[in-house]
């Protein structure tokens, strides 16, 4: 008798850990962002998931959607801000606020990786800005994922890449913001706003000549129809790793935690990436495909940002407004 009991009590033991096993997790997150499946981008992303389960004894799932398949930048923005969307690695969107284009797109803020981890790593000038200005929307900033410095891809070479004041007579999508139209004129080319998703087409076809909007690896993605690269280094691009501030408010204080730390964790194993990644994917672009790349020197990288700064700041003053602006002139000691 004593037997069967003890097997029972095992039988129910076995059945109990399994379930536990097995039990559905406490909260499930929608997450998307923008680029591939396997690319770092999207492993990164579901490494942090996994960070996420593991840290919070599987109380914690989320869902990757990659490519864009909860939308676009400018449509997850909102959707994380209404809480439609949990989470996202996500870019912010000046449409709803023209403060948010520092938290983006704000031309030579920066001038290299070296630079962009003192201001946008945590601790940093920008960290700081940039977070409370994600908040003012309704979404809870966790960690930066750093992507690199951008330039343009185009179609051929234009005349005196690194001379901001001869015209280079070809057609560059811009993101559809302000700062990106009068950075990429003030470079001397011809802006033409186009959304993301209707780049490729757009080149393909010969409306624009090339794009702007990333690093190397964005211009990878055009690798089959365009050809040259120019560093113009004009922005450091950093997605952020985010959650709707409704419901982070609700997660219980340990939960609030391990999210925080598996955010953390991807974001430094991201810092460590980016460091080589531009220079990885010039390299891919020049050897496997052909591509010419130019780098500009020192004097013409000067030359392209003393310009932008002297024509675009004065006009992003009337987007940040008085005090943020001269917050960022103070902390990027621009004179």
């Amino acid at each position: 008798m004593r037997k069967i009991l003890a097997l029972v009590l095992v039988a129910v033991l076995v059945l109990s850990l399994g379930a536990a096993a097995t039990a559905a997790p406490k909260w499930t997150f929608k997450m998307g962002h923008p680029n591939p499946v396997d690319v770092p981008y999207d492993k990164t992303a579901h490494k942090f998931a996994d960070l996420v389960s593991e840290k919070t004894n599987g109380q914690v799932k989320i869902n990757i959607f990659p490519n864009n398949q909860l939308g676009d930048w400018t449509e997850t923005f909102e959707l994380i801000s209404r809480g439609v969307v949990e989470m996202g690695f996500q870019i912010a969107n000046a449409q709803y606020d023209p403060k948010l284009n520092f938290a983006y797109y704000m031309p030579y803020v920066v001038s290299d990786i070296e630079e962009a981890k003192k201001a946008y790593a945590p601790g940093g000038w920008a960290f700081g800005i940039i977070k409370d200005l994600w908040l003012e929307h309704g979404i809870q900033p966790l960690a930066v994922y750093p992507i690199g410095m951008a330039g343009v891809s185009l179609r051929s070479m234009p005349p005196a890449p690194g001379d901001p004041n001869v015209p280079k007579n070809m057609k560059v999508r811009v993101m559809p913001l302000a700062a990106c139209s009068m950075t990429y004129e003030a470079l001397g080319y011809i802006a033409t706003p186009i959304p993301y998703a209707e780049v490729y087409s757009g080149i393909q076809t010969g409306i624009v000549d090339g794009q702007q909007g990333g690093p190397p690896f964005q211009a990878w993605s055009f690798r089959d129809v365009n050809k040259v690269w120019i560093q113009y280094n004009d922005y450091f691009e950093q997605h952020w790793i985010t959650i709707n501030k409704g419901v982070w408010d609700k997660l219980p204080a340990d939960v609030q935690a391990a999210l925080q730390e598996a955010a953390n964790e991807a974001s430094a194993i991201r810092w460590d990436q980016v460091e080589t990644e531009d220079a990885d994917y010039r390299k891919v672009l020049k050897e496997e495909f052909g591509w010419d790349i130019v780098m500009l020197t020192d004097e013409e990288l000067k030359a392209c940002a003393d310009k932008v700064r002297r024509e675009v700041w004065p006009k992003m003053k009337d987007l940040l407004g008085e005090d943020l602006y001269t917050e960022v002139r103070l902390n990027s000691m621009v004179e």
